[in-house]
């Protein structure tokens, strides 16, 4: 009787997250096994990225079953009806494509467009210093991996290795002028690992599941511990974050004010997809090579650094 290997169903958002990773670098073996998805469902979600347009409360899974009756992004269907008018020569001006992609996005669920909602940020966020306003977001880290390529001697062999697997998720939050990093949260599968023996104290926050994700739970007490820490310093601050479902029921928060960005909003939007995520991978990876390189220097052997 032949087995076969259970893939999991992605909903919006955290396709989002399947192309952000690869985006940042990261190997699409590792993606897909992070996300317990198929190469192929990888390739998919890369080559068409399609996103359903559908309101931020209604989510639903994505299957063979239902694939056919996904809806159509606001751009795809934009496309399609410009094809149209075109082919019946119907001149077309800005205004004209405006109105209609207010239509669409009115017929499709979305209450109102990435445009519309930038224009309101100045009114969002007036009453707040830029001290106090923040941003953050989830990223993961293939935290074992060593650079993919090597120097070597013309005719010399050079042998194969395979890349840890090993993954954390990282939730990172930073303010709006710069001032000031909140102290990040990594969550991994090992609720006590090895390599925390004998250390006290940590720059981080940690904690542990069997997949290393974020959860409802853990983003909810990373908020009201934010909440508190704003409280004892009797801050009022303004949190952008995006509307992936571990985000979506969180409690009341006295002194953190939460909003999401728009559905299918571009990264242009998110300060820390504007290089700060990229630039905290390309540190620690740097960090990394310093460890290998100080080991190969003792005489010691390149794993000790784990």
């Amino acid at each position: 009787m032949s087995s076969f290997k259970k893939y999991k169903c992605l909903i919006i958002s955290e396709k989002q997250k399947v192309i952000e990773s690869v985006e940042e670098g990261e190997r699409k073996v590792d993606v897909a096994k992070a996300f317990e998805i198929s190469l192929h469902s990888l390739s998919t979600i890369l080559k068409n990225k399609i996103f359903s347009a559908s309101s931020s409360r209604v989510r639903k899974r994505v299957s063979k079953g239902n694939f056919p009756r996904l809806v159509l992004t606001v751009k795809q269907c934009l496309v399609s009806w410009m094809r149209q008018c075109r082919g019946k020569n119907i001149p077309m001006g800005g205004s004209l494509f405006k109105e209609k992609a207010k239509t669409l996005a009115k017929e499709l669920g979305i209450e109102f467009s990435a445009s519309e909602w930038q224009n309101s940020l100045s009114d969002l966020i007036k009453e707040y210093e830029p001290r106090n306003i923040f941003n953050t977001d989830e990223t993961g880290l293939f935290f074992k991996c060593l650079p993919e390529k090597t120097f070597t001697f013309k005719k010399e062999k050079c042998h194969g290795g395979k890349h840890s697997k090993e993954r954390l998720t990282i939730l990172l939050a930073v303010n709006m002028d710069g001032s000031e990093k909140i102290t990040p949260l990594v969550i991994g599968k090992s609720a006590k690992p090895r390599c925390f023996k004998g250390i006290n104290s940590f720059p981080t926050k940690y904690h542990s599941n069997k997949k290393a994700w974020m959860t409802t739970q853990l983003f909810n007490e990373w908020l009201v511990s934010l909440n508190s820490d704003m409280k004892r310093e009797k801050r009022h601050i303004f949190l952008f974050l995006d509307n992936c479902t571990v985000h979506n029921n969180a409690p009341p928060l006295s002194n953190v004010k939460l909003q999401f960005f728009p559905p299918n909003s571009t990264l242009k939007l998110r300060s820390l997809d504007q290089g700060i995520i990229h630039n905290f991978k390309t540190f620690y990876r740097r960090e990394v090579v310093k460890s290998v390189l100080d080991n190969l220097e003792n005489h010691q052997n390149v794993t000790t650094i784990y």
